[in-house]
């Protein structure tokens, strides 16, 4: 008996996994395509903030409109102990960076113009 979720196999009699709580299969279901074709994107800076919130409502105006991003710095502000001073960011790092692709730049700035 497998789980469909988490692939694990369990002994026959089981009826559902304790984990995932979901009904297992006798058997797993063939692999298909890879969900996700990893495509090189060559990434823009279209905002750089120490301001935790600026960064916040960035995220999800690129969200709401459907543009990829990727927050350069956003992990590492408290990693080297000294956090984030009087400037809202941590000075060995700097400022949070919110990169998008270079196709979507133009759109990213128009989103972001009024912040």
């Amino acid at each position: 008996m497998f789980c469909p979720k988490c692939k694990d196999e369990f002994v026959s009699g089981m009826t559902e996994c304790p984990d995932c709580l979901v009904p297992l299969v006798e058997e797993l279901p063939a692999e298909g395509e890879p969900k996700y074709d990893p495509v090189y994107v060559e990434l823009a800076t279209a905002l750089e903030s120490g301001d935790p919130g600026e960064i916040m409502i960035a995220k999800s105006l690129l969200e709401e409109a459907g543009i990829r991003y990727y927050a350069k710095g956003e992990g590492i502000q408290h990693l080297f102990g000294l956090g984030t001073f009087g400037t809202g960011f941590n000075p060995l790092t700097g400022p949070i960076q919110i990169q998008v692709s270079k196709d979507d730049l133009a759109e990213a700035l128009e989103l972001l113009k009024d912040m």
